[in-house]
Formats: C-alpha cells, sequence, structure tokens
C-alpha cells in the first residue's frame, strides 16, 4: 500500500524510543511533511487498520486456493496463520526444481536461498497475493507439478 509513498515505520521498545528519535534526526528524510503528517491522520484515524483487516481476509482466501490447489497435486504445505507467502516442502534440490519452475514462467524461490546454513529441508516459498481464484490456483499448481516433475 506504501511504497509509492517511499516511507515506512518503526514500532520500538519504549526504552530505545529517545534514542532511535535521536538517530533519526540525524538522518536526511526524503519524504515530504505533508505526506507523512497525512499518513499519521490515515493511520490515527483507523483507515490502515481497516485496511489491513481487509486484506487479511483476502488473503487467507487467496491462501487457502493456493494451498488446497497444491495439496490437490500432491504437495505438501507448510500450514501457517498468516503473512503473503506459504512454504511447500520438496525434496531433493530446491535450487533446481527452483530453476525447472522459472522456465515454465512460475515465480519460486528456494528455501534454501534463505539458510545461513547449508543443511536443512528443501522447500519452495511462494507468494499467493495474485491468486484471483481457486481456478488460477489450481491451473498454477498443475503448471508447477509438470515444470518440477523429474
Amino acid at each position: 500500500m506504501f511504497p509509492a509513498l517511499r516511507t515506512a515505520w518503526l514500532v520500538v521498545p519504549t526504552p530505545l524510543v529517545a534514542r532511535f528519535h535521536q538517530t533519526a534526526e540525524r538522518q536526511s528524510c526524503t519524504v515530504p511533511t505533508l505526506w507523512q503528517q497525512t499518513l499519521a491522520d490515515f493511520i490515527q484515524q483507523g483507515h490502515f487498520w481497516r485496511h489491513l483487516k481487509k486484506m487479511r481476509a483476502s488473503y487467507s482466501q487467496r491462501r487457502q486456493w493456493l494451498e488446497s490447489a497444491l495439496q490437490a497435486q500432491g504437495f505438501q504445505v507448510t500450514p501457517q496463520l498468516g503473512g503473503i507467502q506459504l512454504v511447500m516442502s520438496v525434496s531433493g534440490d530446491d535450487r533446481l526444481l527452483v530453476r525447472r519452475a522459472v522456465v515454465a514462467g512460475l515465480a519460486v524461490q528456494a528455501l534454501s536461498d534463505w539458510r545461513i546454513r547449508h543443511a536443512g529441508e528443501g522447500g519452495l516459498l511462494m507468494s499467493f497475493t495474485n491468486i484471483r481464484s481457486p481456478a488460477m490456483a489450481d491451473g498454477l499448481a498443475r503448471r508447477l507439478r509438470e515444470a518440477i516433475a523429474i
């Protein structure tokens, strides 16, 4: 919702507020004050909370569509309650599977790319925010199954 504004905020523990404020004063800010005040009003008036509530419901539905579609194709999905990505467990080289999926036009990431250590189970990380229907989720899951089939 806010990338175009190029702004962000932090929730800081009370004992650290003064230190963060001091540091922020020494940084240059490229976001106009009017935009910052408008965003603060937007949040204080509850509009941001309503937006989050709406998006959580929408993303929950989209996650369920993709999770069900992947499970119907025989994939194992790691259960989760929130977020905008899901993790699908895979055996073998998850980076190889990602390369195959990318060739098929799918956008997935290897879970191992996010690890500090090389050991551990492989997985595919995928977003569901652009899933618009159960049929779309089914089509993507089928394409993924075909792309990574050995």
